[in-house]
């Protein structure tokens, strides 16, 4: 693919990593970084990539890549602290309490939804599943799906921040 068609698909392709990103995370700032590192990617293999190949298809494919590879740096941030926080021994206990805290927080907050936005929420962030396979597996439409989820995200954001 030549670089002048890839730069006519770019806005295109920057708003459907945006709205990847911000699926995943829930904010625009993590969005625009899920943007900007998929398409930074996907220049860098432009030349390399077949002109007939779907480039939404692969931009979503390389956003939810950005997106997990994001969450797990962030999470083995949080399992090994700096070191210079390891060896003060309060620490340790003071963040498996909190990262305890927090999963309590979280799981009570999800007790609130009704048991099908419970369900929903579950199989999206819990067990990984697409709006596809929810679909799939529960017969609800994509769009219902992406609403119900959005809406109960929503919930959950209102009732932790609280």
């Amino acid at each position: 693919m030549e670089r002048n068609e890839f730069e006519i698909q770019i806005l295109q392709l920057r708003a459907l990593a945006m709205q990847i990103g911000h699926n995943f995370f829930g904010n625009k700032d993590d969005a625009e970084d899920v943007a900007q590192d998929a398409l930074e990617r996907l220049w860098r293999y432009c030349d390399r990539l077949d002109a007939d190949r779907n480039l939404e298809t692969l931009a979503m494919m390389v956003a939810k890549n950005i997106c997990v590879e994001k969450y797990k740096r962030r999470q083995m941030m949080v399992d090994s602290p700096p070191t210079e926080l390891v060896a003060c021994e309060s620490y340790d206990a003071d963040a498996s309490i909190l990262s305890s805290e927090a999963r309590k927080g979280i799981e009570e907050a999800i007790s609130t939804l009704s048991p099908r936005e419970q369900q929903l929420v579950r199989k999206r962030y819990f067990e990984d599943h697409s709006t596809e396979d929810i679909s799939r597996e529960t017969g609800i439409p994509k769009p219902s799906i992406k609403s119900m989820v959005s809406m109960a995200k929503a919930k959950l954001i209102k009732r932790l921040r609280r």
